[in-house]
């Protein structure tokens, strides 16, 4: 997520097999190494909504997995801090898989998403998120998409439980729809949420773990209040399949 608050529509219990996706391509990332010519690790900041900023120093590489860290206990003059990386690279339509390992910290948000970038202002704005919160001690995951800046949600809000990580998590990008899903323990996807809506324009891919800004009433209340802990996500693999 970039912008403000986002929901989720009402999951569909519609089960199919993930075993040899039917696509011509495919684009794999398994975190052995940080891979420059594949990613940006950011520094940087996104405005009041966010509780802290990005630095390259929150991204690390441990065994096979990417972890990015947040946490208020930088130096005195940048104490807020948490990570974001993306592609160099851009994607048009396919499948997008993450097993990952989202963190239990209040207030925290651990994303996987499609975005066009800063650039073009909100008529360029296009975004495919997942997202996991924390509520009442759980992990929750949501769902979204911007098109030209605006967000598209639904008044009613699914959420659950996904328990403990690392788990699988992913959505498939068509040209008239988007199809978000978990992968279950049998390694079937289940259907969380469809929208039938058309985005034509190429995003690259997100990776970030930050926390709400405690002074914004809108981050909070997407959020919750971040209560200061320090702690990381864990990212293992990411598939993407075209």
């Amino acid at each position: 997520m970039r912008k403000w608050k986002s929901a989720v529509f009402a999951a569909c219990a519609i089960m199919t097999t993930m075993s040899s996706p039917a696509f011509a391509g495919s684009w794999i990332e398994n975190f052995d190494s940080f891979d420059t010519k594949r990613w940006n690790d950011r520094d940087g900041s996104n405005g009041p909504f966010f509780g802290c900023k990005f630095r390259t120093s929150k991204t690390n590489i441990n065994n096979g997995k990417m972890e990015i860290g947040i946490g208020d206990n930088g130096p005195s003059n940048d104490k807020n801090q948490c990570g974001e990386v993306s592609t160099k690279g851009t994607f048009g339509y396919g499948k997008f898989l993450i097993t990952m390992t989202p963190s239990y910290i209040k207030g925290s948000n651990s994303a996987f998403f499609l975005y066009t970038g800063d650039t073009g202002g909100a008529a360029n704005h296009y975004e495919i998120d997942m997202e996991f919160i924390v509520e009442n001690g759980k992990r929750k995951l949501h769902t979204n998409y911007f098109i030209k800046g605006s967000d598209n949600n639904s008044a009613n809000v699914k959420r659950f439980d996904t328990g403990n990580g690392p788990f699988q998590v992913g959505f498939e990008w068509k040209a008239d729809s988007i199809r978000w899903f978990y992968v279950n323990g049998a390694g079937k996807e289940v259907n969380y949420r469809t929208a039938n809506v058309k985005i034509s324009q190429k995003m690259n891919l997100f990776v970030n773990h930050w926390y709400a800004n405690n002074s914004d009433t809108n981050s909070t209340g997407f959020l919750g209040s971040y209560d200061g802990t320090e702690g990381k996500a864990i990212f293992d693999k990411i598939e993407v399949y075209f």
